[in-house]
């Protein structure tokens, strides 16, 4: 992405203030922007426009966008009916707003009239330079600039800043996803919908998150792509920054092909071959909401392990064998402990203990200190990653549970391999903040989180293969990686 063209993104994603066409309080539309705007704190001011309304939720509304101040308004929504949009867009341009958000539906999604509708709007606005985000569109949530201008109202939990960028091509289902985010203490950098894309598409918020150094995981639930060319040069440009993308893509059965045709009429495309193309540009692609979910959090708070061989730690032989069997219907290693290993565990360990991996420390074990057996295992040549045991602290008074994780966390985050955490304990809000808090991924649905820990294995070897083939026909000749 071209800086002009990032800076003209970051300008639409950072509006200083809105005008609403067609807000009203018969619909939660205007009532939800402004909902998530006083929770953000934000001081970005909302210019309702409704010519039958003195006031909508406590604002005073203006009678036509002709009354909207002159040079003071740099962003638009508009939700009125299909048939009044062209219209409403085009005094808007005349008052100067090149920013817009088109909630209204009516558009491609409805069929042949509605494309050839959503054809003269685009026409319309590339010729006038308008960036418009839609039709059929929710909005965004940009955290880490405290601005809103999202229309939807399912988005739950604290609404956190932090690392991963979503995009959503489907309003509703990303909804839930970034609740989900939320809810595990999970920030967020950017969350976008698009709707239809009639102007901005899931590619360009991608290739924006991309080059957006607050952003480090990109996430989204996608339907199908508008230019797959596009897609392709993007994926490589995020392989390059050490930038994962991890995709929800629904559409391998028929009927799920049909559904995302008929939902934004984006190109579904054929299942097989988006896989080979996942694979190849290092897009890792996901099959569940909560899978998604654990995937940007162990890439958010883990480094990318040197290798795939995997060392659990916990307190049950029971939870042994599950996890084993786990670790290999998801294909990861979980190989023998060194001798070096095992003479050291046997002396920080009850005589009955038998020390293997997994390894089951068992009820007295543990007592021993977790620091200490995890150092030992950190030091173990044939494993590049633990799991190890931790316990889910119930509330700031559980001071058994937060001693026993003062003395592990320390250890887990000064490691030079991942450490993830196996909680034994059921989780809570609370205990997912004790986490967050401390930077430490945790493992709270074994399920999803081994398929999370999976992906950051075959992304790390993804990774490495850039690395070896920098200067041949890897990413169709990429340049050699940089940190920085």
């Amino acid at each position: 992405m071209e800086q002009t063209a990032y800076e003209r993104l970051r300008r639409f994603f950072s509006p200083r203030s809105v005008a609403v066409v067609g807000a009203s309080a018969k619909n939660q539309w205007f009532g939800n922007l402004v909902g998530y705007g006083r929770r953000f704190g934000t001081a970005v001011p909302f210019f309702p426009v409704n010519p039958g309304a003195a006031e909508i939720a406590g604002i005073r509304a203006l009678p036509s966008i002709e009354h909207l101040p002159e040079g003071g308004i740099d962003f638009a929504v508009v939700m009125v009916k299909s048939e009044a949009v062209p219209a409403s867009v085009e005094k808007l341009l005349h008052k100067g707003v090149r920013n817009i958000l088109l909630i209204s539906s009516g558009f491609a999604e409805t069929g042949a009239e509605g494309q050839a509708r959503q054809e003269q709007l685009k026409r319309f606005c590339k010729d006038n330079h308008i960036l418009l985000m839609g039709p059929n569109c929710l909005g965004f949530m940009n955290f880490s600039d405290r601005v809103n201008v999202f229309a939807g109202g399912s988005v739950e939990g604290e609404l956190r800043q932090g690392p991963i960028g979503l995009v959503g091509q489907s309003g509703a289902s990303s909804e839930i996803i970034a609740s989900k985010l939320l809810r595990k203490s999970l920030g967020i950098s950017l969350y976008t919908t698009t709707g239809n894309e009639a102007v901005i598409t899931a590619e360009d918020c991608m290739d924006y998150l991309v080059h957006d150094t607050r952003t480090r995981v990109i996430t989204g639930f996608m339907e199908g792509f508008r230019n797959i060319g596009r897609m392709k040069e993007i994926a490589r440009e995020a392989a390059l920054k050490q930038k994962p993308i991890v995709l929800l893509k629904v559409g391998r059965s028929e009927r799920g092909m049909h559904a995302a045709r008929s939902h934004t009429g984006a190109l579904a495309g054929n299942d097989a071959v988006m896989d080979a193309f996942f694979r190849q540009y290092g897009i890792i692609r996901v099959e569940s909401i909560e899978e998604l979910v654990e995937t940007a959090s162990v890439f958010s708070r883990c480094p990318l392990p040197q290798g795939g061989r995997l060392g659990i730690c916990t307190l049950s032989g029971g939870l042994c064998g599950l996890y084993a069997d786990l670790c290999s219907r998801c294909g990861i290693e979980v190989p023998r402990l060194s001798e070096r290993t095992v003479a050291a565990l046997k002396s920080v360990l009850p005589d009955f203990a038998q020390p293997d991996n997994p390894l089951d420390v068992t009820g007295s074990g543990f007592l021993q200190g977790m620091g200490d057996i995890l150092k030992i295992l950190l030091d173990d040549e044939n494993l590049d990653m633990i799991a190890t045991l931790s316990f889910a602290p119930a509330s700031d008074g559980d001071a058994l549970m937060h001693g026993f994780n003062q003395g592990l966390f320390p250890v887990a985050r000064s490691a030079n391999k991942p450490v993830i955490a196996l909680s034994f304990r059921e989780m809570t809000d609370y205990a997912r903040r004790h986490y967050g808090e401390n930077s430490i991924y945790f493992i709270e649905h074994p399920q999803d989180s081994f398929k999370a820990l999976s992906h950051l294995i075959r992304y790390a070897e993804f990774q490495k293969g850039l690395a070896r083939e920098r200067f041949g026909q890897t990413l169709d000749s990429p340049a050699p990686i940089t940190t920085g």
